[in-house]
């Protein structure tokens, strides 16, 4: 596959970003990562010698892809320097350094959310791989053979005694129920994306499986809304640790670091979250 090198964007460590927990269609190869998205896989490393990322991939268009994919456009310099002027702490904003949020397909972002409840990133991929490679297109390229991730219309084929196999346990039946809606109602995920943030989680909410957490990454990552601050157990503990020990409700919690953060919310819960998880190892 052809090789391009595209220069270095600031706030970009690619290993931290694949181990953010944003996404899941991905594999360590040799000195950098075979990646998957929107049906296309590359190989991916950077270059620190030369400050660039290589890029190996079939074609310009795919090389655009994952470009956006790594949310190249977007001002992480900017938006670093509001959150040091908003009195983010110093500690998390130079260990999250390289940190950025990916934009991934929606319909992906909820299935594998719903599977990654309760759940750690080992399990969530490899419950994510049995899917893909049960129904999802297969592809071959100079790497060998991959799966795309089906769509939802592929996926509600499935019984639930199939992702009782793959091993989602008890979050077989929300896969068949969400993957059934999903088929059914073709323009959910359009009308989704035209709502505000709160009536954009409300609409999402009504699936089966996606409480508020799911809702919120399935927005942050699946919607490019960045006005939603993800509450789970890491960061009920980051909420405790730096901004009020007594507070119990989650949903407060998350509309806290939504207020306190606006726009940049979501960029500041996956630094927070990265920072705790990688600290507490």
């Amino acid at each position: 596959m052809p090789e391009f090198k595209v220069d270095r964007p600031v706030h970009f460590n690619l290993s931290d970003i694949l181990d953010s927990g944003q996404a899941f269609m991905y594999s360590e190869y040799e000195d950098g990562f075979l990646i998957i998205t929107k049906g296309k896989r590359a190989f991916v490393k950077e270059l620190p010698s030369e400050n660039k990322i290589l890029f190996r991939v079939p074609d310009v268009e795919s090389l655009e892809i994952f470009k956006n994919y790594f949310d190249f456009s977007h001002d992480y310099e900017e938006d670093f320097k509001r959150l040091y002027e908003l009195g983010f702490p110093e500690d998390v904003l130079s260990f999250s350094n390289g940190i950025r949020i990916l934009n991934q397909d929606a319909e992906e972002i909820i299935f594998t959310f719903i599977i990654s409840q309760n759940n750690n990133i080992k399990r969530i991929k490899k419950i994510t791989r049995a899917l893909t490679e049960r129904v999802g297109k297969k592809c071959v390229d100079e790497y060998g053979e991959y799966f795309a991730f089906p769509d939802a219309k592929a996926i509600s084929t499935l019984s639930i005694e199939d992702f009782k196999e793959m091993g989602a346990g008890y979050r077989d039946s929300y896969l068949y129920h969400t993957s059934n809606f999903l088929s059914e109602n073709q323009n959910f995920l359009g009308e989704v994306a035209e709502l505000e943030t709160p009536l954009a989680r409300k609409k999402l909410l009504t699936l089966k499986g996606v409480g508020p957490k799911v809702a919120d990454c399935i927005l942050l990552f699946g919607f490019n809304k960045r006005d939603v601050f993800p509450l789970d157990t890491w960061m009920e503990k980051v909420f405790h640790e730096r901004f009020d020990k007594n507070e119990k409700n989650r949903v407060r919690m998350a509309t806290k670091g939504a207020e306190e953060f606006g726009e940049l919310a979501g960029l500041a819960q996956q630094l927070y979250f990265y920072h705790i998880r990688r600290n507490e190892k």
